[in-house]
């Protein structure tokens, strides 16, 4: 009788309904995390990192959730929470599903590390395809066959990833990354969506972290009901979602710096009641956050994740995000990956119409008494004239125009060049920039006698910095094994993201550009020519791009500018150490005097302005 209730009671168990489990349940009680995939190896805790609960829960069986947009920055979990997703699915709800990466070696790549320790560590997958098939999965790159269904893995820019195949579940992963439109075949999202029509209750996933505003993925967010994990301060309980916040708004995360500008603590600090609340009170919050969604009325759920949200031990610390931003601030590419890959936003150009009557409003008179900073000149070759415009900087560049003036003569000859000499002299600057794009082998020779000078040449291309490092530098030369002289490069790009970005600056402070009450030089041609540069949007090669287009001919006032500021940024001299140096008391010997304060004498009447 004993055997025989043993019976009936297997038979119960194996007869009855399984228990219907969500992906974050699963996960806990299924995944295991290899060191490939993970700085902590064991088992999954979906709460030791809760905001990803609710992502990973729309695909569990129950869900009525179709489309899912995950906008957000860079590791922080979201793809190991989809290779729950993927076990789930295989041992709790098998169907046809397929993962997308940009190219079929990012596919490759993500497989190895993320997909394989799956298949191979975590018991209840490794066992649903036993273990020879475990290990025909792990060295199959497009298909892991498994009872019940299929996982394609595939690249968003081949047409064949998207033929011939039908699946109930589809994600796409770092979709920035893809092209927007595949050969004569359609836009990437379209195709992507046709995948899934054979399936009434199908679920679509686009993932990935920004890049510019208006790119897939913030298309997709736009689109969605825009959620944002929302937690409890600490101290008084109003729930809000963390903010980076900004020099002008009370709430967000804060920092304190030394005056050297290295950051030494940071906080975040509450927007209801002020409070400062520091990093280890963080793990508290997260475990008492939800999700509010902006737009319910939407069908679609987005979701955003910033890396002030990262647990502690799994992401950057709110210290190191300071650290980080205040690096960012000198170089706008440093700057956009910042964003992009630390807050999850989309990278915005500031101020791409740039009014140049708007910035004559703003002249202003300066101090007679202004502190010594390092001056600085950038010089712009012609075919019949030389450009020159002073500028002084101060600490975190911050910029005072002085002077701008022209050598005019034939620059092939070397009137015009003597002529610069005698201005530089009475100038006196500390360091400069030298353009060579005309007449190369002149400037060569002019700035070889002036060790403070670089001679420079413009170079076009995106993701460059203003100027080379040394290493940089050092590698391109040994790569092009060139003999002779061979001058500084300077980007373009940068210089035209730089100065608009700084040029929108509404307060004095780093960055901000000054320019002189009174002075003929700086006239509406000026500030015509500094702002000669207007961001716009095209499509290139089924991708939304930016460029720069140039508005007018002449724009060498913009070119000084570049110039200045790359010389400034090559002779390394630290503008807060030069101030330092300048204030303290000359020590004199017997009988000498203290040199004068160094001025410019105006030469605008006698060399001309703009003509």
């Amino acid at each position: 009788m004993t055997h025989l209730a043993h019976c009936l009671s297997t038979l119960r168990h194996a007869v009855a309904p399984r228990r219907a489990l969500t992906v974050s349940q699963w996960a806990d009680d299924h995944r295991i995390l290899s060191g490939k995939q993970s700085s902590e190896r064991g088992r999954w805790r979906t709460a030791r990192n809760p905001i990803l609960r609710e992502i990973q829960d729309c695909f569990s069986v129950h869900s009525r959730v179709r489309d899912i947009v995950v906008m957000k920055s860079s590791q922080v979990g979201v793809t190991e929470a989809l290779v729950n997703v993927l076990g789930y699915s295989m041992d709790h709800a098998p169907c046809p599903m397929m993962v997308m990466m940009p190219t079929l070696e990012t596919r490759d790549t993500w497989k190895v590390q993320k997909l394989n320790p799956l298949l191979q560590e975590t018991p209840v997958v490794r066992d649903l395809l036993g273990g020879v098939r475990a290990r025909d999965a792990a060295n199959r790159q497009d298909l892991i066959d498994f009872p019940g269904g299929v996982l394609f893995l595939a690249g968003g820019n081949s047409a064949n990833s998207y033929a011939q195949k039908s699946v109930k579940v589809i994600v796409l992963d770092d979709l920035d990354r893809f092209p927007e439109e595949i050969g004569e075949e359609g836009d990437v999202i379209t195709l992507a969506e046709g995948r899934t029509k054979a399936f009434p209750r199908a679920i679509r996933c686009y993932v990935s972290t920004p890049t510019v505003k208006g790119g897939l993925i913030h298309r997709q967010w736009e689109k969605s009901d825009q959620r944002r994990f929302f937690v409890p301060c600490p101290h008084c309980g109003e729930s809000q979602p963390l903010e980076w916040g900004g020099p002008d708004i009370p709430h967000g995360l804060k920092w304190t710096a030394l005056p050297t500008g290295e950051v030494t603590a940071a906080r975040y600090v509450c927007r209801e009641c002020g409070a400062e609340i520091g990093e280890h009170e963080k793990p508290g919050m997260l475990a008492g956050g939800v999700w509010v969604a902006r737009h319910p009325e939407r069908a679609a759920r987005g979701y955003h994740i910033s890396a002030l949200y990262a647990p502690i031990g799994l992401g950057p610390s709110w210290l190191d995000l300071a650290r980080g931003w205040v690096a960012a601030q000198d170089n706008t590419a440093t700057l956009r990956a910042f964003i992009n890959t630390n807050l999850g936003e989309p990278w915005e150009e500031k101020g791409e119409e740039i009014d140049p009557l708007a910035l004559m409003t703003r002249l202003e008179a300066y101090a007679e008494d202004a502190p010594r900073r390092v001056r600085a000149v950038g010089i712009d070759v012609q075919k019949d004239r030389i450009e020159v415009s002073v500028y002084e900087f101060g600490i975190g560049e911050e910029c005072w125009a002085i002077d701008h003036l022209i050598v005019q003569g034939d620059t092939a000859g070397a009137d015009p060049w003597d002529e610069l000499a005698g201005e530089l002299e009475e100038i006196s600057p500390d360091c400069g920039g030298l353009d060579s794009g005309y007449n190369a082998d002149m400037a060569v020779k002019f700035g070889a006698r002036r060790p403070w000078l670089f001679v420079l040449k413009g170079i076009e291309g995106r993701g460059k910095t203003l100027v080379e490092d040394d290493d940089t530098r050092k590698r391109r030369l040994r790569k092009k094994r060139k003999k002779g002289f061979s001058p500084f490069l300077v980007s373009d790009e940068a210089a035209k993201a730089l100065l608009t970005q700084r040029l929108k600056l509404e307060k004095a402070g780093a960055g901000y550009l000054h320019f002189p009450h009174g002075e003929a030089a700086f006239d509406d041609e000026f500030f015509a020519q500094l702002t000669s540069n207007r961001l716009e949007e095209k499509t290139h090669r089924g991708r939304l791009v930016r460029e720069w287009k140039q508005t007018r001919v002449r724009n060498e006032a913009f070119d000084c500018w570049k110039y200045a500021l790359a010389g400034l940024r090559l002779s390394k001299i630290d503008p807060a150490a030069f101030a330092t140096r300048a204030a303290a008391p000359q020590k004199l010997g017997a009988g000498e005097t203290a040199p004068p304060p160094r001025t410019i004498a105006r030469r605008i009447g006698r060399i001309g302005g703009f003509r």
